[in-house]
């Protein structure tokens, strides 16, 4: 399902809160993210592990408490019912929509949770 009008899209920084409070009750979250060159627009599970200054091994990890979260930082998390095993990023300005829900999850291949 597609999001209809502007109005429906929210504030980075609510997503921000529903997110860090998702993953430090490790709780899985869906997102509402535009189209990329492997993935329609649309909703996506994911499980959220940290944020970050830019992707891969390049970015730092963001404390959420100390350092100041911009729109263009980034949401390492996995995509449940991806096609990989790996975490995926996500630019959180253009995430449009937030969502909780009431499934757990466990850390993946010991990967931390810095939330």
């Amino acid at each position: 399902m597609k999001l209809n009008v502007k109005s429906e899209i929210m504030d980075y920084r609510d997503i921000l809160e529903v997110i860090i409070n998702c993953a430090q009750k490790k709780k899985k979250v869906e997102i509402y993210y535009p189209r990329t060159e492997n993935s329609p627009e649309g909703w996506r599970e994911i499980e959220p592990y940290s944020l970050m200054t830019d992707i891969d091994d390049q970015g730092e990890v963001l404390d959420h408490r100390k350092d100041k979260i911009s729109p263009g930082h980034i949401l390492k998390a996995y995509t449940v019912g991806g096609n990989d095993e790996s975490c995926h990023f996500f630019i959180i300005g253009k995430i449009k929509k937030v969502r909780e829900t009431k499934r757990s999850f466990t850390a993946r291949k010991n990967w931390p949770i810095n939330f």
